[in-house]
């Protein structure tokens, strides 16, 4: 039998919520209260107050990323 083991990254992306600034992108997971600290809790852009609620997040997987995602699963073992 024949193991594949599957390891994906895709990037971390956090955005304003106001101006949709990038305030954090890497392939890195870091905690959304670090970037807030690392941002005073303002956003660089446009000066928005920035906190964080665990029930106002949403996670998206990028168009690019959901194709670049289709090929690997479509391609047979």
């Amino acid at each position: 039998m024949r193991m594949v083991a599957w390891v994906i990254l895709l990037p971390i992306r956090v955005l304003c919520h106001q101006c949709k600034a990038v305030l954090y992108e890497d392939l890195e997971l870091v905690s959304p209260k670090e970037v807030l600290e690392k941002n005073n809790g303002r956003c660089p852009k446009c000066s928005a107050t920035m906190s964080f609620d665990a029930n106002s997040l949403r996670i998206y997987i990028s168009d690019e990323n959901k194709r670049g995602l289709m090929k690997i699963f479509q391609k047979k073992i």
